[in-house]
């Protein structure tokens, strides 16, 4: 045989794998390289027998060429499992990346591995209709569709394009060109925007079996729920309700108890306290096994909050509590903050916040939060949140603005205050959960710009309603480094070394094999 044509079939070798590496990463184009490559593979194995018929003939007239086809068909089954071995861990339940980008963009957060997790325990397939017209748009969903289908193999995807399938589109009700449509056991999430945070607020939202019932109390001075005030809640609410919650308002003087679908009471930034009827419904609503959060400010009346709260373990106290005068931040945001930043490492709402030693969050107007050991109740009452020791200071006996002139030395106090509770138990053989903060600034539109603030009051009412498998940091978008090793020509040339080299190596070994046997 001509040594000098032993170049075809390695090229067609190559070709088909080069070809398969492109099909991979290049999606939408997959059928189309994959039918290439086979056609260039096979023009060139045909290639390689018509230049060399004769060695073909001699080859296979020669006296060993029994022994000669048993070593090729040796090298055959080789090649047949060093390409099946290609195929398989192709697939998206075998990948294993390493990311090197620098904020670990191609790292899913845990709110969206927690997702993943509980998908893989739901019954039946999540199922997503992606509609692009946009090309770019449909990459980056790609992109980010295989870091999660790298985890489980629990989402069938069909891509189409509206404007060639325009019935499917307006059966489907498009408001956007570029949907994506995800539906598990009967229940839909759109999105429209594609990140990390939106896809797995999508998944979370078809997860959730039902919707719970969230109300915000009104007629104490409360902000409402929607409106771009900044005492208003409008953009938690769009938060909890992206995250399947149904939001809506109580006065419970004027319902005359806790609605029957209530799952939480949220009271938050009350400017005037609860009357004594509304301390009756709402601890008739918490026996009954409801959830309560509370969010007072500093200054604000507790008295009857108190009363209820104190059954269970917990006591807003009459404080206030500031940034040290010497701390260079007050000149920047003022001296009315208080500066929390020791978490529980074991409480589910806080252990994300602790792992990430950077985190700390700014409460306005707020006050500390007590412990009662031996509540009534027999709720056990733990202090999630804490204000920094090193920056913050505590202002004792202080009801209103006045009580803030003229404070004695004797009434400062430094250290680290609890600004963050949370209480359990059982009541009427249910699971009861309530949690109190020393600030209702986090939540309300204020706030709320906060990415970490909403991640805190999400993370409370997943935790209140029991959803403790969706109580996570969320996803969001962060600055690319310029190393990303997902994208499409990193992916190429990662996927090129690992075909280039073996195949290199097989053909010098082939080679030199041959050379050795015609000597």
């Amino acid at each position: 045989m001509r040594n000098a044509l032993l170049i075809l079939p390695f090229l067609s070798i190559f070709t088909a794998a080069v070809f398969t590496a492109l099909a991979s990463t290049f999606s939408q184009h997959a059928a189309t390289l994959r039918i290439t490559g086979l056609g260039v593979s096979v023009l060139l194995m045909a290639l390689w027998v018509l230049l060399d018929l004769n060695g073909f003939k001699t080859m296979f007239n020669r006296k060993g060429a029994r022994y000669g086809a048993s070593s090729g068909v040796i090298i055959l089954l080789a090649l047949g499992i060093f390409v099946g071995l290609g195929v398989i861990t192709s697939r998206p339940r075998f990948d294993k990346s390493v990311d090197l980008s620098r904020d670990k963009t191609n790292t899913l957060s845990e709110q969206s591995i927690k997702a993943i997790e509980s998908l893989g325990k739901a019954e039946g397939e999540l199922s997503i209709l992606a509609f692009f017209d946009d090309d770019a748009q449909e990459q980056a969903f790609r992109d980010l569709l295989r870091l999660y289908t790298a985890r489980t193999n629990k989402i069938a995807t069909k891509f189409v394009n509206p404007q060639k399938d325009p019935m499917l589109a307006n059966a489907e009700k498009l408001t956007s060109a570029n949907t994506a449509i995800f539906r598990l056991g009967g229940r839909e999430n759109r999105i429209t925007t594609f990140n990390e945070e939106k896809f797995t607020n999508a998944l979370v939202a078809v997860l959730k079996e039902g919707s719970k019932k969230v109300y915000f109390t009104t007629g104490h001075g409360e902000g409402q729920l929607s409106g771009q005030d900044p005492s208003a809640f409008e953009i938690v609410a769009t938060e909890l309700k992206n995250n399947r919650f149904d939001v809506a308002e109580l006065n419970l003087l004027e319902a005359g108890k806790v609605p029957d679908d209530a799952s939480v009471v949220v009271m938050s930034g009350l400017k005037y306290d609860l009357k004594e009827p509304e301390v009756t419904f709402l601890d008739d609503f918490i026996t009954r096994g409801g959830a309560l959060m509370t969010m007072i400010d500093a200054m604000t009346p507790v008295e009857n909050v108190n009363k209820l709260l104190s059954k269970y373990g917990l006591k807003y106290n009459n404080d206030f509590m500031i940034l040290r005068p010497d701390d260079p931040r007050v000149q920047f945001i003022g001296s009315n903050n208080a500066m929390v930043a020791e978490f529980d490492e074991f409480n589910i709402i806080t252990k994300d916040f602790a792992k990430k030693n950077a985190v700390a969050l700014l409460f306005q107007n707020t006050r500390t939060i007590s412990e009662i050991t031996d509540n009534a109740a027999k709720f056990k009452v733990s202090l999630v949140g804490k204000t920094a020791a090193s920056t913050t200071v505590r202002v004792k006996d202080v009801t209103s603005q006045n009580d803030l002139k003229g404070v004695s030395p004797s009434r400062l106090e430094q250290g680290a205050f609890a600004v963050m509770a949370t209480t359990t138990g059982k009541s009427a053989e249910k699971d009861v959960r309530i949690i109190a903060y020393g600030s209702a600034q986090i939540a309300n539109n204020y706030g709320a710009r906060s990415p970490e603030n909403r991640d805190l009051v999400t993370n409370s009412i997943s935790w209140l309603t029991q959803y403790d498998d969706f109580v996570a940091i969320r996803p969001r978008d962060v600055t690319k480094s310029t190393l990303t090793i997902t994208s499409d020509a990193a992916q190429l040339n990662l996927k090129f070394i690992s075909w280039f080299y073996p195949f290199l190596f097989l053909a010098f070994g082939t080679f030199y094999w041959l050379r050795r046997r015609q000597a």
